[in-house]
This record gives structure tokens, sequence and C-alpha cells, in this order.
């Protein structure tokens, strides 16, 4: 990682901010590119650019690009308040250089323009458990040690890092409630199954804190 840290720095000095781009610009890229929302959770379930990775922008912001999306990915950005240097600057210090643009005026520009908008669904726990009742699966996403000490009842658990090599265990008949600790992994899982072709997938917002708090059983 020192070494990555290292090259970040030199390469942030070299490398031009991306352009700003209009929303028709935008999409006519998308073909060739991945789009990451680093925009937080709530903003992604409102709107977003169908088949985006959302990555909520925060201290593991790095960890989970870099876990995620190969290396040699042409990236176009989604960052609404977030601010565009934090992002590359952090996408660079894992060794991400080729930046294609960010989407100007964000997703309000992108729904004037005509263009389509992909929503996900955030959910509380009473909700989240009513869709449980009603036959969804419940997606854990956490790390072992994670759901070894609380989990779901009868959820499915795949660590994030994970899910992208195993989306076939994750049931496409029936709609799917993701949960993580607070919901910023579980936000990129759902992002993650919408490019899959999930029925329909659910952020449980709050995490399994929120569950915790509703007074709604653990298993472990």
């Amino acid at each position: 990682m020192r070494a990555l840290n290292q090259a970040g720095a030199r390469l942030r000095r070299d490398i031009h901010n991306p352009p700003p781009l209009s929303a028709r610009d935008f999409d006519g890229l998308r073909g060739g590119a991945l789009v990451i929302d680093a925009r937080p959770t709530e903003a992604y379930a409102k709107s977003h650019v169908p088949n985006s990775l959302s990555i909520p922008f925060r201290d593991a912001f790095a960890l989970w690009l870099g876990w995620l999306v190969p290396k040699d990915t042409r990236l176009l950005f989604v960052t609404g308040d977030v601010s565009l240097e934090r992002v590359l600057d952090e996408s660079l210090l894992v060794g991400y250089e080729q930046f294609g643009g960010v989407l100007e005026g964000g997703l309000r520009a992108w729904e004037a323009a005509g263009l389509p908008v992909a929503t996900a669904q955030l959910v509380d726990a009473s909700e989240a458990r009513r869709w449980l009742l009603s036959g969804a699966s419940a997606l854990d996403v956490r790390e072992p040690d994670e759901y070894q000490r609380g989990h779901v009842p009868d959820a499915i658990h795949v660590p994030l890092g994970q899910l992208a090599g195993r989306l076939d265990e994750i049931p496409r008949d029936r709609p799917v409630v993701a949960y993580c600790g607070h919901g910023e992994r579980s936000s990129t899982a759902v992002s993650l199954l919408e490019r899959a072709g999930c029925m329909i997938a659910l952020n449980l917002d709050g995490g399994m804190d929120a569950w915790r708090a509703a007074g709604y059983s653990a298993g472990t």
C-alpha cells in the first residue's frame, strides 16, 4: 500500500481532472467505462444512472474501489456534493488513473436530458421484515466475524468483496433485501445486484444496527 500511496501522489500531480461532461456526452461514454456513483446511500437510492456502481464516499472508498473494480477500468464519476478532488485522490491511491469524466450537473442534468433513471429501494427495519415475511431473501454482505455475532434469520451470507464472483448464489426469482452494518456496503451490493439483473433489490437502511434496534431476532 505504501508503494501505491507514493505512486498515487506522483500521479496526482501529473493527471488532469476528468472533464465535466454533459449528460448526453456522459451517456455516450458509458459503453466503454464503468460509472462510479460516490454519492451517499440516500442519494443513490433516490435516483441514479442505470447500471452504475454505488460506492458511497467515506474512509473505506478506496478499499472497496480497489477490491471490486479491475485496475484497467475506465471510470466515469457521479459525485453530487462529494468533493471530486477527494474521490480522485482516493482512486489514485489504489492505482486507478483512467478517468473518463464526471457528470456535470449531476442527476438533475441527467433527468433534464430525458435519459433513463434507475432507483433503489431503501427500507427501514419494519419494511424489510415485511418483505422477508412475504418471501424475499435476506443477503448479509458483512465479514464472517460480523455475521457470526448475529444476523437476520436465514440470511444468505456472501461478503461484499466476494459478491461479484458469487452472484449465481443469489435468487433471481424473488426480491432480495441486502444489509450490512449500517447501509453503505449494502448500497454497493444492491448496485451489483441491479447490474446482474436481480428482480428487486432493497437496501436495509441502518443495516444490522437498525434491525437490532427494532427488536427483531438475530440468529448466530
